[in-house]
């Protein structure tokens, strides 16, 4: 069954509203969500993330241009297309609503066909669009993969070469997703030694962790760089890129463990994992390492929607969580590493 197109019509007059969602609903497969002020228009915005807006022009601050303004400079709602709806003729105000980023002007009173109509083109616009954006993305996954075969063949002479390199390109999507590859490589060694790995394992742990979130070049950029909390549509998006992953790295020959690590580090002991919901002795050992340590690294770090975890608070987390989502043999030699890291501070 096809996704209901969602659109949100922001105005501050309540009766015009409710008519108007009427009538759209009326003319196809669309959510209406409504917002009788500016202020709750943007809220709805970025947590329901519509795929068309309309919105009044003239209302109580904020009024339409500055509903437009502030959803313009997040990058989570800036490619949403925006239809303004206003009673004004004043050029001026459609110059400034265009130089916002307004796909349309409509002047009241309109009739139903011509708004119908405007709708479904810019719709089918961003359809367009987003197909176009589904290739690039194509290239980039085939453009990477060329790019980690080039630096996976430096691997056994130079890792820093390496570690630098991965860093840079997963840099090119998002830089924390870069700073939080270089923190987990360092933790994934100490842990894996701790565990008595031999060193060409430990090695293999060393690759996945630098490629584990790899497949994020393939998630696109208004849930990747979101700074809130996604909603469960956009989650189950997110939740595809160890798939991903798997896919750009598969034919590029690199050891077993590699390909086991950015797969299924999402996996948990109690099965309630993905991709495939591996309970835990079946999820891979270097996954199971790498669990522990994203999810660290994760909590201990700041995020625009909360700030980071201490590690006291942490460290609950993980003991609790042992047999749940970790394996508890590899939560015991992990607290070792911790509380000999904070002993040598």
């Amino acid at each position: 069954m096809n996704e209901p197109t969602r659109l949100l019509i922001i105005d501050d007059d309540k009766s015009l509203l409710l008519g108007l969602a009427e009538t759209i609903r009326r003319e196809g497969t669309y959510q209406i969500t409504t917002a009788d002020n500016g202020e709750l228009g943007i809220q709805l915005a970025e947590a329901n993330l519509p795929h068309l807006i309309i919105c009044d022009l003239m209302m109580p601050p904020p009024d339409g241009l500055a509903v437009l303004k502030t959803l313009s400079a997040n990058p989570a709602t800036a490619t949403i297309p925006f239809i303004f709806l206003t009673a004004r003729t004043d050029e001026k105000d459609k110059i400034n609503g265009i130089n916002l980023g307004a796909d349309d002007y409509i002047t009241k009173p309109f009739s139903k066909d011509e708004l119908i109509g405007r709708i479904r083109a810019i719709l089918r616009r961003k359809g367009i669009t987003e197909a176009n954006e589904h290739l690039k993305s194509m290239d980039k996954i085939s453009l990477l993969s060329t790019k980690i075969q080039a630096l996976v063949q430096n691997f056994s002479t130079d890792q820093q070469e390496l570690a630098e390199g991965m860093a840079q390109m997963l840099a090119l999507r998002d830089n924390e997703t870069a700073d939080h590859a270089r923190r987990v490589v360092e933790l994934s060694d100490r842990l894996a030694y701790e565990l008595g790995l031999e060193e060409n394992t430990r090695q293999h742990i060393h690759l996945g962790a630098l490629l584990h979130d790899v497949g994020k070049v393939g998630i696109p950029d208004s849930i990747l760089l979101k700074p809130g909390e996604l909603t469960d549509e956009e989650r189950k998006i997110m939740m595809t890129h160890p798939t991903i992953g798997k896919r750009i790295l598969q034919p590029l020959g690199l050891p077993p463990t590699v390909i086991d690590l950015v797969y299924h580090h999402h996996e948990r002991c109690d099965g309630n994992g993905y991709p495939d919901r591996l309970t835990c002795k079946k999820i891979p050992l270097a996954a199971r390492i790498f669990a522990i340590v994203d999810v660290w690294d994760a909590l201990t770090s700041d995020r625009p929607y909360r700030p980071a975890w201490s590690q006291e608070k942490t460290i609950a987390y993980i003991k609790e969580q042992a047999g749940k989502h970790f394996d508890p043999d590899v939560v015991e030699k992990f607290l070792i590493v911790i509380q000999r890291e904070n002993k040598g501070r």
